[in-house]
């Protein structure tokens, strides 16, 4: 995890070049990437900044949220990019400050659930088509999950529950019935989106992608799922979003489970760290699954 100080001071300049005397700095949680987090009192305001090195991992996520961010348009609730910098090799991000904010709650019956469906539906209709991002195609996304799914399902672990529905699911992905004109974040979860006094506002946009609208909110169901909700309550809830009722079912149902199948895979192979919260992402997942093909 970076501080201000490990930023070199010609970025440091650069960054109170773009927001005018910066008064006060304070360490935020970071992400998996592991790169700086900031918050800034500045004489302009405050504000959130982000950096990594360039020749970090995640470093490409970085750019990719840059150039996601330089064309969101007005009527997309998320903070606005401010300015953005790489410099003294770094790539650094200067966003508005959301204040007040708060993690989502996505469990049954939570009084959030509302504003995020109305949140997923804002999207796919602002983001129609791409408003200029030059991201990748969700279905190269999709091809590196299906990789993944794939090598566990070549040698199955002795512990791999639902290995017939998994396989079955499997067999019905088409990756171009993924494809259409839509900017996808891709990534949305309680983590990525913040409950504010001006409503819900989504944030890290570094795995975004261009696929069909209805993509996004399938990505979303298996999140509902990790929240508490029942199968048949998340579809519900999908169902809330209009794009959603034109997804193809043979398509969603192999989404499902190359999304789970990739979960299951980093819970047995990935970094120690993390592999227990990919075990519970993959245990909603396979009941989604489990609940598409039964």
């Amino acid at each position: 995890m970076y501080t201000w100080q490990d930023l070199p001071e010609q970025a440091r300049d650069a960054v109170t070049s773009a927001c005018g005397t910066i008064r006060q700095v304070a360490s935020l949680p970071g992400g998996l990437t592991a790169g700086l987090a900031v918050r800034l009192d500045t004489e302009s305001g405050t504000r959130f900044l982000k950096a990594l090195p360039d020749d970090a991992s995640s470093a490409q996520l970085y750019q990719r949220e840059r150039l996601v961010g330089a064309t969101l348009p007005e009527s997309v609730p998320a903070p606005r990019l401010l300015w953005s910098g790489h410099t003294a090799g770094w790539v650094i991000l200067l966003f508005e400050h959301v204040d007040e904010a708060r993690e989502i709650d996505l469990s049954p019956g939570s009084p959030d659930l509302d504003g995020v469906l109305d949140l997923v539906q804002v999207l796919g209709e602002a983001l129609t088509p791409n408003p200029g991002a030059g991201v990748p195609p969700v279905t190269e996304s999709v091809e590196f999950l299906r990789k993944r799914a794939d090598a566990l399902l070549a040698s199955p672990p002795v512990d791999l529950e639902a290995a017939d529905a998994y396989r079955h699911a499997r067999t019905l992905l088409e990756l171009d019935a993924l494809a259409g004109p839509t900017l996808l974040h891709a990534d949305l979860h309680e983590g990525n989106l913040l409950a504010s006094p001006v409503g819900v506002r989504v944030i890290d946009w570094g795995l975004s992608c261009q696929g069909a609208a209805w993509v996004e909110t399938a990505l979303f169901v298996p999140r509902l799922i990790l929240a508490g909700n029942t199968p048949i309550e998340a579809e519900a809830l999908a169902e809330q979003v209009p794009a959603y009722k034109d997804a193809p079912e043979t398509a969603v149902t192999a989404l499902s489970a190359v999304w789970s199948l990739f979960r299951e895979f980093v819970a047995r192979n990935g970094p120690p760290g993390i592999r227990a919260s990919r075990a519970r992402a993959a245990a909603a997942g396979r009941a989604w699954v489990q609940y598409r093909t039964s």
